[in-house]
Parts: C-alpha cells; sequence; structure tokens
C-alpha cells in the first residue's frame, strides 16, 4: 500500500524538499500551491523522478472551501491521507510592537491558524477511519521568544500553532494520529533572501555561532518533516522539535 503525504506550501523552499523526500521514500505527495503552478509542477517531477508518485493542487488554506477541495484531491487520486504537513507560509508584515497596527498582527495571528486549522479538521475524519495519521506543522523557532528584531508577529502567531498541535496531539492520539511540530531557525531559501540583505550578515553570525558551522538549507529541514511524518515516528507525540544546527546550545 502506497502511503500518501499532503503538504501546503509545497511549490518552494522547505515544503519542496519535504516533498522531494516523501517521494524518496516512496510516497504518493499532493503538491498544495498558491499561485506558481508552474514551480509546483516543477516539485512533482521531483517527486516521480525520486522514486514517488505526485500531483499537484492549488489553494488557498485559509479558505476552508479550498482545504476541502486539497484533501478531496488526495482522496480522489490516491484513496487515502496519511501525512498532512502543514506548512503553508503566510506573509508577515515586520514591524515593531509599537508600530504595528492592530489589524495587521491579528491577521498574521488568524492566517496562521486558519492555514492549519482547517485542512486539519477536513483531513481528521479520513486518518481517523484510518486509524493511522501524521500531522507535522512546520513554525519557528521565534515562537519561543525574539531571534530576529521587529517579527512579534510571526513569533506571536507560531507560538499559537505550536499550543494548536500539542492539543491536537492530545485529542487524537486515542486515534492512532500522532502531531508534532517542526520548528526551523534560520533556513536559506528564496523567502529568506530579503531578510538575510535586511539583516546584514546573519548567515555569517549563524555559521559561526552554530555548533555546525553553517546555515540550514530546505533540505536539512524537509528531512526532518519525513521522519515525523513517516512511520519512523510511532511514539513522539504533541512535541515541537527545533532544527537550528544547535545555535542555542552555548547560550
Amino acid at each position: 500500500m502506497t502511503k500518501v503525504a499532503v503538504i501546503t506550501g509545497a511549490s518552494r523552499g522547505i515544503g519542496a524538499a519535504a516533498a522531494v523526500e516523501f517521494g524518496r521514500r516512496g510516497y504518493a505527495v499532493v503538491v498544495n500551491y498558491h499561485s506558481r503552478k508552474d514551480a509546483a509542477d516543477a516539485v512533482v517531477e521531483a517527486v516521480e523522478q525520486a522514486g514517488g508518485k505526485g500531483i499537484a493542487v492549488p489553494g488557498d488554506m485559509r479558505m476552508r472551501d479550498e482545504a476541502a477541495g486539497l484533501i478531496n484531491a488526495a482522496v480522489e487520486h490516491f484513496g487515502r491521507v496519511d501525512t498532512l504537513v502543514c506548512n503553508a507560509a503566510i506573509q508577515v508584515k515586520r514591524a515593531a510592537f509599537a508600530d504595528l497596527p492592530w489589524d495587521d498582527f491579528a491577521a498574521k495571528v488568524t492566517d496562521e491558524l486558519a492555514a492549519s486549522y482547517h485542512v486539519t479538521q477536513l483531513a481528521l475524519p479520513i486518518m481517523r477511519e484510518q486509524r493511522y495519521g501524521r500531522l507535522v506543522y512546520v513554525s519557528s523557532g521565534m515562537a519561543e521568544g525574539p531571534g530576529a528584531p521587529d517579527m512579534i508577529g510571526h513569533g506571536t502567531a507560531k507560538a499559537a500553532l505550536n499550543t494548536f498541535a500539542r492539543y491536537i496531539a492530545h485529542e487524537e492520539g486515542p486515534h492512532r494520529i500522532i502531531a508534532n511540530v517542526v520548528a526551523p531557525g534560520y533556513v536559506r531559501t528564496d523567502a529568506t533572501a530579503a531578510a538575510a540583505t535586511a539583516l546584514r550578515g546573519i548567515e555569517a553570525r549563524i555559521t559561526e555561532h552554530s555548533p555546525l558551522r553553517r546555515v540550514a538549507d530546505p533540505v536539512d529541514i524537509g528531512r526532518v518533516i519525513a521522519m515525523f511524518g513517516s512511520e519512523d515516528c510511532s511514539y513522539a507525540t504533541g512535541v515541537v522539535v527545533p532544527v537550528n544546527g544547535g545555535i542555542m546550545l552555548a547560550h
């Protein structure tokens, strides 16, 4: 039986790397994207080259009907949903608290939770019927506190996501559904390129202070997501796993 992984926000970066890793493990992968069909199609091709199967499905996970379309597509094409990775990125307005309008702050927190809430709620009945499921939520080390300036909206939203995931783990454990959080530190992606320019020297500082002496690439995070989203994870649930190269060990 081929297992099926649904990954939101999988057309680039961490989501794309996770999709390819699931493909390498022989999964059928549903690659969700918001607007970049060409990028999602390229990820599907990479999944298939790695040994898996794949389809690309559009959808804004903040919208319940579009989240339903994603889950329905997985079932129609592959018959089941074994793993759900909630990775869809929600744009954040960078500002210090004193300069951050309530509407912008509230939108970030609400959108972050909505992007995981709907698709999780829609996938759970399928996983319950199967008596098997793996849920992986992609958070951030900034949920634990300031890791970069002007990121209070992002950090607060991700902290809420971490708590959400713990409640899911507690409620769904009796149904043999496991839920965990992967919390990367800084990762070198297209999305962080602008931030790296704004925060001059961030990669050099991370390289200097990390025991591994390098910054993370998406594949580093994708492999951890695949581990927690597969049968390799059978007894760890409700945990938030930092994936940051050990940068906090000396602090």
